[in-house]
């Protein structure tokens, strides 16, 4: 661990730069999960219609999920949670950044910070959606695990 580190404080800006790419890599997994959440038990034009109501900062802020899903809400409300918890630590780990630029703090100190939002944000949500049984890279794109319910009754349910 201590190896990677030093490696990793070595190319302070490259770090923070795929940090970021992850992150967002990230997001757009997140945002692409609680996007099949919304649309279970919906039609395709009911879904659209119900984005058309929403602008884009109110989609990216996952607005709409909170508002008008119906499956599996407790699963639903605590991924828009941790979704903008891990918003909030980017933003402070860009501010480090920043003032890394300043002098401020050390290579090392953007390197762990790094690793921690790496294993704090990322691998779970890479986690959770390999799990449910989309693939992330490679592959065709497969329907989630739980949308095969999309006409059950069972709303609480994820699976």
């Amino acid at each position: 661990m201590l190896q990677i580190i030093d490696n990793l404080s070595k190319q302070p800006t490259v770090c923070i730069i795929l940090s970021v790419i992850i992150f967002l890599f990230s997001f757009l997994t997140n945002y692409l999960l609680l996007d099949s959440l919304l649309k279970m038990h919906r039609s395709k034009s009911a879904v659209k219609k119900l984005k058309k109501e929403y602008t884009f900062l109110q989609r990216m802020q996952l607005i709409h999920f909170k508002e008008n899903c119906r499956h599996a809400i407790k699963f639903n409300s605590k991924m828009i949670v941790y979704q903008k918890i891990s918003w909030i630590f980017l933003a402070l780990y860009l501010i480090i950044s920043l003032l890394f630029a300043f002098g401020l703090f050390s290579s090392k100190f953007i390197a762990w910070l790094t690793i921690g939002l790496f294993l704090l944000f990322d691998v779970p949500t890479f986690t959770i959606n390999r799990l449910l049984a989309r693939p992330i890279l490679f592959g065709r794109f497969k329907k989630f695990s739980f949308e095969k319910y999309h006409n059950t009754e069972n709303h609480d349910s994820l699976l």
